[in-house]
């Protein structure tokens, strides 16, 4: 994926042909100020959108650069910025009382370095009895298989990917990017919390479940996640996970589903996953929201396949809907939307109208 921002890519582009902004505003006949509002994503100079992505096609166009993945990558960024959800993201915004952001962040910054200073005094009082318990602790399980309560931290991306029966599946995991997949309809992450001595450390959440699991393991180790270990008592089926390569800083493991739990359906009787596969033809932003966890996020490139699976509900957003081609559910493979425009989806599974013991795949809005 492409981590660089629109104003960096324009501005590096016109740096290399040894173009000053006077210049091109001279060819292109681009008030200078917008050649630099651009370069530094300061679109507030631009009277109105449609000139701020006039300007940039144009400017994109003169230093020879791609510019539907420019359009695309501009359209991903003020997605994101905006933080809308969903169901709200093209809703017509309303005008509300702006408050002094200088002042705010005053009385703010006072408020917590108060609090700060008197946690830190109280921690003070505390120090000298619970330091000696602390290295105790730390000594004895430094050898052992870490299984830790604490949370997935902020900041990873999840990729969802699929793990088909009788297969296994190559996961690639690093310091900002995770893996979502499903296991018997049940949403599980796996992502990486560092390496230490070779080997790497691995965490395994089960959703709705906040708790991580986590575990070692070394070059051509191989780990069971299993139903009958008491942090995965919750897990339906048993996984099996052998870590192939570790670097300082990622690891790639190979994913199989194992013995399905004793009581425990494959495919319970009317509970359809839904399953969304999208085919890229060109660059598009994207992002998805799967059972109410947030999935992969940014700017996929051309010719990537996206495989995605929700036990309940499935949000996606995607930048160029005329990009995308999408298979649901064994339907007709067809074109997202319109060439150019954002297109917002949301699957959910509800019950059968017809049939109680079934469930049927419906888009919201439909």
């Amino acid at each position: 994926m492409n981590t660089k921002r629109v104003g960096q890519i324009i501005k590096e582009a016109r740096e290399e042909k040894k173009l000053s902004v006077k210049d091109v505003a001279k060819d292109t006949n681009i008030a200078a100020k917008y050649i630099i509002a651009l370069e530094t994503e300061d679109y507030s100079q631009f009277p109105a959108e449609t000139f701020a992505l006039g300007f940039l096609k144009n400017y994109a166009s003169y230093l020879k650069l791609d510019t539907a993945m420019l359009l695309n990558l501009y359209r991903g960024e003020q997605i994101e910025e905006s933080q809308a959800p969903l169901e709200e993201l093209t809703r017509p915004t309303t005008s509300s009382f702006t408050l002094d952001r200088n002042k705010l962040i005053t009385i703010v910054s006072v408020a917590l370095f108060a609090v700060s200073a008197y946690i830190i005094y109280l921690s003070f009082q505390e120090s000298g009895s619970s330091i000696a318990d602390e290295e105790t602790t730390s000594s004895s399980s430094s050898e052992s298989t870490p299984v830790s309560s604490a949370e997935i931290p902020s900041g990873i991306n999840f990729v969802s990917q699929s793990v088909p029966e009788n297969a296994s599946v190559p996961f690639i995991l690093t310091e900002d990017r995770g893996v979502s997949f499903s296991v018997n309809n049940q949403q599980c992450k796996m992502f990486i919390k560092g390496v230490q001595g070779g080997k790497a450390i691995i965490g395994f959440n089960i959703f709705p479940e906040k708790n991580v699991y986590s575990f070692q393991s070394a070059e051509g180790e191989e780990t069971i996640l299993s139903y009958k270990i008491s942090e995965l008592a919750g897990l339906r089926r048993d996984i099996r996970v052998v870590t192939q390569a570790v670097t300082e800083k990622s690891a790639k493991v190979l994913v199989t589903l194992k013995e399905e739990r004793e009581g425990v359906a494959s495919k319970p009787v009317g509970d359809v996953p839904i399953q969304v596969t999208l085919f890229f033809s060109k660059p598009s932003y994207v992002e998805f929201v799967i059972d109410g966890q947030m999935g992969e996020r940014g700017l996929v490139s051309a010719g990537e396949v996206k495989h995605l699976e929700a036990r309940d509900r499935l949000e996606m957003k995607v930048g160029d809907g005329g990009a995308v081609e999408m298979v649901q559910n064994g339907k007709e493979r067809s074109v997202l939307g319109k060439p150019g425009k954002l297109v917002k989806k949301i699957f959910i599974r509800k019950q059968n109208p017809y049939d109680s013991t079934q469930s049927i795949i419906g888009e919201l809005g439909e």
